[in-house]
C-alpha cells in the first residue's frame, strides 16, 4: 500500500464513526446506530473534508456502482448507450438503485454536518485557519446536493442529518426543502465562497497549506482550481435555471457573474479524479464492457454531421468488424470498418438479427463498441467533474442566449477542441499496468499523438457551420462531450433545452408501469416508510410524486 493510500485510509477510519447511515429516514435503531461525535475518535476539519469528499465516491467518479446501475438507466435516457429497446425496463429504474444513490448524498451530507459542528464549535483563531476546509467541502456538497434535486426535485437539506450532532430523534424526520430555494441558496453561497477563497488564497499560513495539500486529493491543495470548481459550478447552476421557471433572473445574474471570473478553463486544470497515486481504484471495467459497451447511433449520427467522421470516434468507439449484407429480414448493409451503433428506431427483430448469434463474437460483431484502451481498460482514467468543454459550452450557451456578453462561436469551438483533447488525453495516456486489455479489444485503435490544433480548429468550425440553430449545435456537441462518463448530466441538459432531439419510443414490452419516457425519479420507498409525513407533503409538490412530473427548471421530453 502507497504512502497516499495509507494516508487516505487513516482519513477515513478517523471519521468512521461518522458515516453510514440514511439521512431524513430517520427510526430508533437509526438512533441507536448514528455515534455521537463527541465519543468518537476526536477528528480535525482538513479530516471531516476529506470524509465529505470521499463519501461521494460512488456519487462522483465513475465507480462499479455507478457505471453498471446509475449511469445505465440515465445513459438510457440521454441516449448515450446503445441498449435494447422494448426491454420492459428502459424506462424503469430499480428502486434499490434509486435509493442507494439517494443514501449516497447523504453520507455526504453527514459527514458535511460534521465538520460545520466542529467548525462552529471552534475559537476565533482556529477557524480563521480552518474556514478553508469548510469552503471546499461546502462546494463539494452543493455540487451533489443540486444533481440529487435535478433527479428528484424537492429534497431534505436545510433540516437533515443533525441527529449524530443533536441526539434529538423526533426533530431528525427532515421535512424537504423545495429545489427553487436549494438552487437559488447554492448559488448565493458558491458566488460568496469564490470571494472567500479569493480573499483567503494568498494569506493561507504554511502550516495549513501544508494540511490542505494532505488533505485535498481532488486539487491537491490547488486554491486556484478550487475558485475554479466554484465559479463554473456557478454557472451550470445559472445556465440550468436561466430559460424557464421562477429562477431566470437569478440564474441569468450568476451566468453573467461567473463568465468574468476564473472558470475551468483548460484541460490543464480541469476537475477531476484518477484511479492512481490519489489511492483510488475506480473499477468501471466490467460495468462498461459488460453493459454499457455498444455504441449509440444518436451519437455517432452526431459524430458525423458534417459528413465526416468526428476526430474523437476512432478513441471513443470501434468501428463493426464485419461484412453485413441486406437480407428480407433486415434491410441495411455495412463494410467493416464503418460505425453502427444501436438505435432507439430499430424493431426488436432487427436488434435480434444485428446483434444476435452471427453477430457476438468480436470477429463477427456489427455493433460499434467502446474503445478498450480509453475505457475498458484504462486502469487509469480520469473521472469527471467539472471539464473545460463543459464549461466552454456553458459559456457558449449564456453568450448565445444573451445571459452574458461574450462571442459563442468562439466559446463553442473551444468547448470542441478540449473535448477531443480530453477524450485523446484518455487513450494516449492510458495504462494497461492495472487493468490489462482485453484479448479481443488489442487492435482498439490507440492513438500516438493528438489532432493538430489546426484540423481540431477546422473540424470545430464545420460543425459550427452545420448546425442553423445555433443553441442546438451548442447542445449537441456538450453531449457527445458528456458521453457515458457524465450520463446524468446529459440527461439533465436534454430536459432543459430538449437538444439535442432524441427519439423515445414506447417500451413495448413494460411491465413496470414505465411505458413511455420519464421525467424525474420517484422517491426511494424508505422515505415513505420512515419519513411518511415530510414524504406526503413533498409528493404533493411533484403530482403524487410522479416520475412523469416537470421540474421547474425542465421542458417536458416527449
Amino acid at each position: 500500500m502507497d504512502k497516499t493510500m495509507k494516508k487516505i485510509y487513516s482519513i477515513i477510519l478517523a471519521i468512521s464513526a461518522v458515516a453510514i447511515l440514511s439521512v431524513s429516514c430517520s427510526n430508533e435503531k437509526f438512533g441507536e446506530l448514528y455515534p455521537d461525535p463527541s465519543k468518537t475518535t476526536v477528528v480535525t476539519c482538513d479530516k471531516l473534508m476529506t470524509g465529505t469528499f470521499y463519501a461521494g465516491n460512488q456519487n462522483t467518479f465513475n465507480s462499479y456502482w455507478r457505471m453498471y446501475t446509475w449511469d445505465n438507466y440515465f445513459g438510457k435516457l440521454a441516449q448515450t448507450i446503445g441498449f435494447t429497446n422494448n426491454s420492459g425496463s428502459v424506462y424503469f429504474i430499480n428502486d434499490g438503485y434509486a435509493n442507494d444513490r439517494w443514501n449516497n448524498y447523504y453520507d455526504v451530507l453527514r459527514n458535511f454536518r460534521v465538520l460545520e459542528n466542529t467548525y462552529n464549535n471552534e475559537d476565533a483563531a482556529d477557524q480563521a485557519n480552518d474556514k478553508i476546509f469548510m469552503d471546499l467541502a461546502e462546494i463539494f456538497m452543493i455540487d451533489h446536493l443540486t444533481q440529487l434535486c435535478d433527479i428528484w426535485g424537492p429534497v431534505p437539506f436545510s433540516e437533515a442529518c443533525y441527529l449524530g450532532i443533536t441526539g434529538d430523534l423526533a426533530a431528525s424526520y427532515a421535512a424537504y426543502d423545495s429545489d427553487e430555494t436549494i438552487y437559488s441558496n447554492a448559488i448565493s453561497r458558491l458566488d460568496a465562497i469564490y470571494g472567500e477563497l479569493s480573499s483567503m488564497k494568498n494569506s493561507i499560513s504554511s502550516t495549513t497549506q501544508a494540511k490542505l495539500t494532505a488533505a485535498d486529493f481532488i486539487n491537491k491543495g490547488d486554491i486556484d482550481k478550487w475558485m475554479r470548481y466554484c465559479n463554473t459550478l456557478m454557472l451550470r447552476l445559472g445556465v440550468h435555471v436561466a430559460a424557464q421557471g421562477s429562477l431566470t433572473s437569478v440564474g441569468k445574474t450568476a451566468c453573467a457573474t461567473a463568465a468574468g471570473r476564473l472558470l475551468v478553463s483548460d484541460n490543464d486544470n480541469e476537475i477531476f479524479v484518477k484511479s492512481d497515486s490519489d489511492g483510488f481504484q475506480i473499477e468501471s471495467r466490467d460495468s462498461w464492457k459488460d453493459i454499457n459497451n455498444t455504441a449509440s447511433q444518436a451519437l455517432i449520427d452526431a459524430m458525423q454531421i458534417t459528413g465526416e467522421n468526428d476526430p474523437r470516434l476512432p478513441v471513443i468507439y470501434v468501428p463493426t468488424k464485419s461484412d453485413y449484407t441486406a437480407t428480407d429480414a433486415d434491410d441495411i448493409s455495412y463494410s467493416a470498418g464503418e460505425y453502427f451503433g444501436r438505435s432507439t428506431s430499430e424493431t426488436t427483430a432487427q436488434q435480434n438479427i444485428r446483434g444476435g448469434s452471427n453477430h457476438n463474437t468480436e470477429a463477427t460483431r456489427l455493433y460499434a463498441r467502446l474503445n478498450g484502451y480509453t475505457y475498458t481498460s484504462n486502469g487509469y482514467a480520469r473521472s469527471p467533474i467539472l471539464t473545460a468543454a463543459e464549461a466552454w459550452f456553458l459559456l457558449a450557451e449564456a453568450y448565445q442566449q444573451g445571459y452574458a456578453s461574450g462571442n459563442a462561436e468562439t466559446a463553442f469551438k473551444n468547448g470542441v477542441a478540449c473535448s477531443i483533447k480530453f477524450y485523446y488525453r484518455e487513450n494516449i495516456e492510458s495504462d494497461q499496468t492495472r487493468l490489462a486489455i482485453y484479448s479481443d479489444q488489442e487492435d482498439d485503435f490507440r492513438a500516438t499523438e493528438y489532432p493538430s490544433d489546426s484540423d481540431i480548429a477546422a473540424y470545430a468550425q464545420k460543425v459550427w457551420d452545420a448546425y442553423s440553430n445555433k443553441l442546438e449545435a451548442i447542445m449537441t456537441e456538450k453531449w457527445v462531450n458528456f458521453n457515458i462518463k457524465q450520463a446524468t448530466q446529459a440527461w439533465t441538459d436534454i430536459r432543459r433545452t430538449g437538444y439535442p432531439a432524441l427519439y423515445y419510443p414506447a417500451d413495448g414490452a413494460d411491465n413496470n408501469g414505465y411505458p413511455t419516457v420519464t421525467q424525474r425519479v420517484k422517491y426511494p420507498a424508505t422515505e415513505s416508510a420512515n419519513n411518511n409525513d415530510n414524504y406526503k407533503a413533498a409528493a404533493s409538490q411533484v403530482d403524487n410524486d410522479s416520475a412523469y412530473y416537470t421540474l421547474f427548471w425542465a421542458k417536458k421530453v416527449q
